[in-house]
Parts: C-alpha cells; sequence; structure tokens
C-alpha cells in the first residue's frame, strides 16, 4: 500500500491516538486518568512486550494513587489485570488493537520533589506458556497436534499449518510450553507468536506477501541501517537422518546457488564465500542431525535451512511515522536507498511508541529474497 493511501486514512497523521483498557474501561477516558506514553515491542518467537506510564494521580492528602473517580488505581492494575492497547491516529475510540495480554510489573518512584508516578508493563497472552516447565509425550503424532493441544490447554484460538512428518514419539522434557514449542516451530521453519486477538500462530513465514506499505527515505522512513554481513552464512547444508524401512542414514544436501527467490544474475551470501574462501574442503558446512525419515524430508530440511542463512544475511533496522500496520510476519517495502538496499523485507520485530513527541514505529527486518 502507498503511504498516500495511508495518510488519507489516518487524516495526514496529524493526529496520534491511543487507548489503554483495562476490563475494557479506557483509563483516561473512562477512569480519568493520566496516560504520558505507551510503548508495544512485538517480536518474533517471543512473547510482545507492553508498557505505559501514569501520571499525576497520586493523592497526597490519602498517600495513594487514584483515579479521577476516587477509586484507588493499583486496585484496578493490579497483577494479571488484562490490558489492551491501542495505537493510530485520529479518535482514540477506533483506534486499532496493537497489543493484548496481562500486567507483570509495577514500579513507581518517589522523588524528593515533585509528583510519582506509575510505569506499568506485561506481557501478551503468550506469558503463561513461559511461565513453569512440563512434561508430556505424543506416540505416532505430528508437531501441530502437539501444537493444538497446548493451544487449547491455554485457552488460546489456534492458526496452525499442519506439519507433514508423524513422529513416533514427540517428547517435552521440563521445557516450558512455549519454549518447546518453539523447538517444534524451529524445526518445520514455521513462526511462532500469539496475535493481539489471543490466537496462537504457529505456521509458514508470511515471507512472500504483499507489503503492508511501500516508505521512501525522507517519504516516511526516517533512518534505515542495513547491514550486510557474511559471517554465519554456508556454502553447504547437510541434514542427517535415519530411514527406518531401509535401516540405513540418510543425508540431505542443499548448496550455495541453490536458495529459492535467488535472482540468477546475482551470487547469494553462500556463493560469495567462495571468492576468498577458495579450497571447497575449507568452505564452512551446516550438519544438523533432525528427525528425518526419507530422502525427500531430508533434502527439504536442508533447502529450507539454507534458505534461513541466507535471508539473514542482509538485515537492518529502521525508524518510520508511526504505522500500526507493520507488525511482525509481513513485508514491507523500503525504497529511496539506492538499487542493493531497495526492496521488499520481511519484518522480525516492531516496536511502536506514543510519547509528548508523537508516534513512531522502530522495525526490524531480514530480505525476503536474494
Amino acid at each position: 500500500m502507498e503511504l498516500a493511501t495511508l495518510s488519507e486514512r489516518y487524516g495526514n497523521f496529524y493526529v496520534p491516538a491511543f487507548s489503554v483498557r483495562v476490563g475494557r474501561r479506557d483509563l483516561i477516558r473512562d477512569l480519568w486518568l493520566a496516560v504520558s506514553q505507551v510503548e508495544v515491542n512485538l517480536v518474533l518467537g517471543a512473547s510482545a512486550r507492553f508498557s505505559f506510564t501514569v501520571v499525576n494521580s497520586y493523592s497526597f492528602k490519602d498517600r495513594s494513587f487514584q483515579t479521577g473517580r476516587g477509586q484507588k488505581v493499583l486496585d484496578l492494575l493490579n497483577f494479571g489485570a488484562e490490558v489492551e492497547i491501542c495505537m493510530g491516529y485520529g479518535d482514540a475510540k477506533s483506534v486499532p488493537l496493537m497489543a493484548s495480554g496481562v500486567i507483570t510489573e509495577i514500579t513507581t518512584n518517589f522523588p524528593e520533589s515533585g509528583s510519582p508516578e506509575l510505569a506499568i508493563a506485561g506481557y501478551d497472552h503468550a506469558f503463561p506458556l513461559t511461565t513453569g516447565k512440563n512434561s508430556r509425550t505424543w506416540t505416532k503424532a505430528f508437531d501441530s497436534d502437539a501444537a493444538h493441544e497446548i493451544a487449547s490447554f491455554h485457552n488460546l484460538d489456534t492458526r496452525i499449518d499442519n506439519t507433514k512428518e508423524r513422529h513416533p514419539q514427540i517428547e517435552q522434557n521440563q521445557e516450558s510450553d512455549f519454549e518447546f514449542l518453539k523447538k517444534l516451530a524451529d524445526r518445520n521453519f514455521f513462526e511462532l507468536f500469539v496475535d493481539e486477538h489471543k490466537t496462537l500462530q504457529f505456521r509458514k513465514p508470511n515471507d512472500t506477501a504483499t507489503a503492508v506499505v511501500r516508505l521512501a527515505w525522507g517519504e516516511g522512513l526516517l533512518t534505515f541501517k542495513p547491514e550486510a554481513n557474511l559471517a554465519g552464512q554456508v556454502s553447504k547444508v547437510e541434514v542427517y537422518g535415519w530411514d527406518p524401512k531401509k535401516k540405513q542414514a540418510i543425508k540431505g544436501t542443499a548448496r550455495a546457488g541453490e536458495e529459492s527467490g535467488k535472482d540468477a544474475k546475482s551470487k547469494s551470501p553462500g556463493e560469495n564465500l567462495k571468492t576468498f574462501v577458495k579450497d571447497p574442503s575449507k568452505q564452512p558446512v551446516l550438519r544438523l542431525r533432525q528427525p528425518v525419515f526419507t530422502q525427500a524430508e531430508a533434502d527439504k530440511r536442508a533447502a529450507a535451512a539454507l534458505n534461513e542463512r541466507a535471508k539473514q544475511f542482509l538485515t537492518g533496522e529502521a525508524e518510520a511515522i508511526g504505522l500500526p500496520e507493520i507488525r511482525p510476519d509481513c513485508n514491507v517495502q523500503l525504497d529511496g536507498l539506492g538499487a542493493p538496499f531497495s526492496k521488499t523485507y520481511y519484518v522480525q520485530e516492531a516496536t511502536h511508541k506514543v510519547d509528548s513527541n508523537g508516534y513512531r514505529t522502530r522495525f526490524k527486518v531480514k530480505e525476503t529474497a536474494l
């Protein structure tokens, strides 16, 4: 989408707005609390974090934090209280939902002069999955079966892609549910996160989708710091498994130059390694032992691992005007940066912040194709 289209939708980005709701009550409009800043950090493979600051709510007479209606703030903003953070432009009642979760952190400071403030923070609905250690076993099951069961246990909706490999046994051994699901996601080359609507996402990356917005340097894109780094790149990936029918080892292989989405006119990062590591025996190889049981599956895993390594070659950190559309697991098109860097990128992390300086979005990206 073009920035001009979003500008029309959001009134030329002139009036940043946010809403912090606890128990469906807006802190500012329903409870008459002053909130000075709001920040939401969204990241793939981890629990999203939110924070906001409540100011001018301390009653020196009663020695307590109170709402404008006389209620005690800490009776409302207590541990485990459910919070919704909405950010955007215009009417705060209709700005998009950015994150929802529970309060896990309350901080204050009683200064020598001035009024104390409350800093409230918490995590999204992935947080319960990160606490405690569990042990479970699934027999003759798919990884997606385990993901469905854990999501149901935590009362989460699901968007789960079916995995293709049935395992003789899947074992969770004294791991948090999130750690375990992240391990399953990684071996299937899936993304894992819980979105703002309390839905567990366990699925293929959305890195082939149309960009949600096109930003040009100086036109919505405020800064961009790209980094092209050969460290961690490999010339070949080998995946080792076992064929139970033939009772023999399996080795899947993928070589630099075979990456999907590669431009035929240019070299991939792994191929660039060969320009200064010319001895094939000394070129770096990534060797993985994974539960694969057919040659086709081993080759597929090797190709996926090679592609993921290659896409980490060019990464970047950017800052733009505040745009609710920029979230992890979406693509953005960055232009005005010159031939090597003007392209479509996949968002891995996004931080949205509204304060006295306005609304800004910082985000981290990697390239979607080579």
